[in-house]
């Protein structure tokens, strides 16, 4: 069993979503320390004017809470909600997509459910893109396991919990794991070095642009082709 640990991020970028098709499991990092302005709670999508921020609001930004304990601001601000006016950015810089039609009712779907807690909002849009992308593997919250270890130690009791052989990492892993330990408990470390695709993007007068939300490719191509 291939095991991939990521922290719930916001729509994320294709990167995300191949490492995580590639394995077996995937465990959402649910209860680990929330950090602002990163992408637990936002991220990039492509407009005319360059890349813009989805953000989902926040209620007090305290980087002491764990990401599971982070509730979203569910209130009205200028006239509406948070979500309808992604919905509204969405059609603005994406309604002439391929596929924006077809996609758009899969977003509007969990939008609707207007979430409480930071984290199910954001597992609920994994779930949803996971249909969209093909990709059929069981998620597990770390919050359910009832951890004590940290680091390293940490990644090596979820896979020993779930029996796991290996552990899938991006380029990053190879800055803060140690190897040598995860031999020693019988797991595997294997990194995943991905390429980003170039494709043909919309507003291509802005030339190409890395690292958008996966929501700017679906909506003209299938990713994985």
């Amino acid at each position: 069993m291939l095991v991939k640990i990521h922290q719930p991020e916001f729509l994320p970028w294709l990167g995300y979503f191949n490492k995580i098709r590639l394995c077996d499991l995937l465990v959402i990092e649910d209860d680990v320390q929330y950090r602002r302005q990163r992408f637990q709670n936002r991220n990039l999508i492509k407009t005319p004017t360059g890349p813009r921020w989805l953000a989902v609001p926040v209620e007090h930004e305290d980087v002491r809470k764990k990401i599971c304990e982070v509730r979203i601001m569910n209130k009205i601000e200028h006239g509406n909600f948070w979500y309808e006016r992604h919905l509204r950015t969405l059609q603005a810089n994406y309604g002439r997509a391929r596929f924006y039609r077809k996609y758009i009712t899969v977003f509007e779907e969990v939008y609707d459910q207007q979430w409480e807690t930071l984290a199910d909002c954001n597992i609920a849009f994994l779930q949803a893109l996971f249909k969209i992308l093909g990709i059929n593997i069981p998620i597990q919250k770390s919050s359910e396991l009832q951890l004590e270890t940290s680091k390293n130690e940490r990644i090596i009791d979820i896979c020993k919990r779930e029996g796991a052989e290996a552990y899938v990492s991006g380029t990053g892993g190879l800055n803060y794991l140690n190897e040598g330990l995860f031999k020693m408990n019988g797991i595997d470390v294997l990194i995943h070095d991905y390429v980003h695709p170039v494709y043909s993007q919309r507003f291509m007068k802005l030339g190409f642009l890395t690292n958008m939300s996966v929501i700017d490719l679906i909506m003209d191509r299938n990713p994985w082709t």
